[in-house]
């Protein structure tokens, strides 16, 4: 990554068994977590991601973990393979299909959505799975210890960490479309008080979709070392550059350019590509984070965790396919070009203290914490030459059509032989944005254990958020101009949580809870002053139960989701007349989301491991103003299914065969609502329909592996019934999900 400084790097709170053994005292959330990984039973863990001593059991909140062994025996190739293991969490789509994305509970995850070893990193980019030790997602709620974060949970990445005793692994992966990776990973002692981790992969892949190809670099060094009995410092850092092809898919087909009625677009085949030819984009990550964890005594102890990320994305290529309806019935895309460059430089600081201790008959767990950040974000825009020597601003007005033509940017659906792409055309940077944001955060909560089984749970949060001027700096005239915010420049927040549990025995558990949180909005009143966050109310109530002596969960959750303050279109201006500013807006609309969720997770047997659940979603507007540009009651939000469900089952042949491994896993996801939510007009009446359906499918992979001393080989057949079905962004990102292919794994441990 160009331009880097190297970061300081961090600090954690988390301890290896393996450093248990060297007598390190310690009092904290271990990273290998005996119990859950002998298990498999997420109940049984302690979960960084809550910064605090509380149990699963004893936590009103659902939680869910995705170990590496799971990781590992279904071959997951990125996060999104991870996560579809959590019931209720769902993967959704971003444009031209160029980083990971997810939602819950109604709700599209962001930035603030993902995290790695608890602090916030961006999300816009295919993370590497081979470094994780484990998946946390935290549902619901988190904003009491992250602050602004979407109500639907967080997905925190927990990567390996450094053990004492010598190992580690080779492994060579080879699947479908010359898809070649391989890893490594080493670990080990350097004295009775220090150890180190070393891991990384290289992976060069093409796709069954035409021109589409990707290669990917990752390295990620960690260092351990034990100060005392009661001090540890870990040291991590890691680096990854993706180059790849950004795919916009099959494009939508546009039936109605004024109102965007649009439909899915089963024309093409799911191999077709009818962007240019060259089109790529870079993203590269650096991030480094310290963590200092202390035991005070038996009963106190606290951490504290630097982190800091060097962001880039450099992006240049065709993009928006929207495929519009012509009077002779075919379909015309104006191919526009677009170059930017993004920068982010991201640091922020965490500190947390932890402690346990009796008031009369209650016993308490008390967490009181702080954090700040700061994020620079800096966007770079391009002029690019026209075949006339002049330059053009890059965009949606910047046309590409048949061989590079910049004057006459329509091809035709129907003749590939319009998508023609010409030469990579020459650049210069016209201008950089720069967006400076910064937060401040106090929290603290008590678990209070009125009885042995009766615990209350209270929590508050303050929250500061700083939105400063962007800075515009013009490269065409050499100029420096200030310009306000979209959003509030300056807003704080306080985010209440309260929560019920009554732990009838160690091995079940009920709950129900309480929390809000905000989420700030861009736009401004009637006044031109900008709008306040929207406060989101969030209800649940569940139950946590082991069975099967312990190492299997069966949990179900039910919640509801309130957002009253949701910002709408105002219907008048200042001055009473009818508003035709979509920037002007009034927080006169509701939200409301409710579900399920049900999971079935453990390894009841140590050769058989097993991870199922279901979830039901359904998340409407409930109220909104009769004005122009208003969303219609009842109406359900795009791209959240109603249902999904996953299972999957793992058993190892412990004679006959043995060291047979096979396995079955299966992925559902319900229908889907594609495009755009509809508006209603001046009338308050609904417009033409912005939506289109995207049916339901289900994904059936099987695997089976052979173990024989410390080598291993495993093969998957994914997709076995080759379903076709996609992943739609808006109406013009539509991207086919992998047919039927393979996956082999050749693994070496010592």
């Amino acid at each position: 990554m160009r331009n880097q400084i190297l970061p300081l790097l961090l600090v954690a709170a988390s301890i290896t068994a393996n450093a248990q053994q060297k007598k390190d005292s310690l009092y904290t959330r271990t990273i290998e977590d005996v119990k859950l990984h002998k298990t498999g039973n997420p109940n049984n863990a302690r979960v960084s991601t809550i910064k605090s001593q509380l149990d699963v059991m004893e936590t009103p909140q659902a939680i869910a973990i995705v170990t590496h062994e799971v990781i590992e025996q279904q071959q997951a190739q990125q996060l999104s393979d991870v996560v579809k293991n959590v019931n209720g969490v769902y993967i959704t789509s971003a444009r031209g299909a160029s980083q990971d994305s997810f939602g819950a509970r109604g709700y599209t995850f962001g930035n603030e959505n993902i995290y790695k070893n608890g602090s916030r990193v961006n999300s816009g980019i295919f993370p590497e799975v081979s470094g994780l030790e484990r998946v946390e997602v935290l549902k619901g709620s988190a904003a009491i210890l992250y602050g602004n974060v979407a109500p639907g949970g967080i997905v925190n990445m927990v990567t390996k960490k450094p053990l004492f005793n010598f190992g580690g692994n080779i492994a060579l992966n080879y699947g479908s479309w010359n898809n070649i990776k391989p890893t490594i990973d080493i670990y080990g002692g350097l004295t009775k008080n220090s150890a180190f981790r070393v891991n990384g992969s290289y992976e060069n892949k093409e796709s069954f979709r035409d021109i589409v190809q990707s290669e990917k670099h990752y390295f990620n060094p960690s260092f351990l070392y034990n100060i005392s009995d009661k001090t540890q410092i870990i040291i991590e850092a890691d680096y990854l550059k993706h180059h790849f092809t950004p795919d916009f898919g099959l494009g939508g087909l546009v039936l109605n350019t004024t109102t965007n009625e649009s439909k899915l677009n089963t024309l093409l085949g799911i191999n077709k590509f009818p962007g240019a030819t060259w089109q790529y984009q870079t993203n590269e990550m650096l991030t480094s984070t310290v963590t200092l964890n202390h035991e005070i005594n038996s009963n106190w102890n606290f951490n504290t965790v630097a982190f800091f990320q060097d962001y880039t994305r450099d992006f240049y290529g065709t993009e928006r396919i929207q495929w519009n309806l012509q009077n002779n019935g075919d379909y015309v895309w104006k191919r526009t070009l677009n170059k930017q460059l993004q920068k982010q430089k991201y640091g922020s600081l965490q500190f947390n203290l932890n402690g346990q201790f009796n008031t009369g008959k209650l016993n308490h767990k008390l967490l009181v914490g702080a954090d700040a950040d700061y994020l620079q974000a800096d966007t770079y825009s391009y002029q690019l030459q026209k075949q006339d020597g002049t330059f053009a601003d890059a965009g949606n007005n910047f046309v590409y059509g048949t061989n590079g033509n910049t004057s006459n940017g329509n091809i035709l659906l129907s003749d590939e032989n319009t998508w023609k792409s010409g030469e990579m055309l020459n650049s210069r940077q016209k201008d950089l944005n720069r967006i400076p944001t910064r937060r401040v955060g106090i929290y603290a909560q008590d678990l209070i254990a009125i009885t042995d089984k009766f615990k209350v749970l209270a929590g508050l949060r303050w929250s500061y958020l700083e939105n400063k001027n962007t800075i515009v700096e013009n490269y065409l005239n050499n100029t420096k101009t200030y310009k306000a915010s979209s959003g509030n420049p300056k807003e704080s927040a306080f985010s209440p949580r309260v929560g019920l549990v009554y732990q009838i025995d160690d091995s079940f558990s009920t709950f129900a809870s309480y929390s809000n949180s905000f989420n700030p909005n861009t736009g401004r009143d009637i006044n031109n002053l900008p709008l306040p966050s929207s406060l989101i109310d969030q209800y649940e109530i569940g139950l946590k139960k082991n069975l099967w002596k312990n190492t299997l969960a069966f949990n179900i959750t039910a919640y509801q989701i309130e957002n009253s303050s949701l910002a709408q279109t105002s219907v008048f201006d200042k001055n009473g007349n009818i508003n035709g500013d979509t920037n002007i807006k009034e927080m006169t609309g509701a939200t409301r989301s409710r579900g399920i969720e049900l999971e079935v997770t453990g390894n009841p047997t140590p050769n058989l491991s097993i991870n199922a659940g279901y979830a039901y979603n359904n998340m409407v507007y409930t109220d909104t103003p009769d004005s122009d540009g208003s969303f219609v009651e009842g109406e359900r939000l795009v791209r959240t299914p109603a249902n999904t469900a996953n299972a999957s089952i793992f058993y190892t042949l412990p004679k006959y065969v043995k060291g047979l491994k096979l396995g079955f896993t299966a992925f559902y996801t319900g229908d889907r609502l594609a495009g755009w939510n509809n508006l209603k007009d001046k009338n308050g009446n609904p417009k033409t329909n912005r939506m289109y359906e995207i049916g339901d499918f289900t994904t059936v992979d099987f695997t089976i592996g052979y173990q024989f001393k410390k080598f291993n080989i495993q093969g998957r057949l994914g997709n076995i019934f080759d379903v076709v079905d996609y992943n739609v962004h808006e109406n013009y990102s539509v991207n086919p999900i992998n047919p039927r292919n393979f996956y082999l794994t050749f693994n070496y441990k010592f």
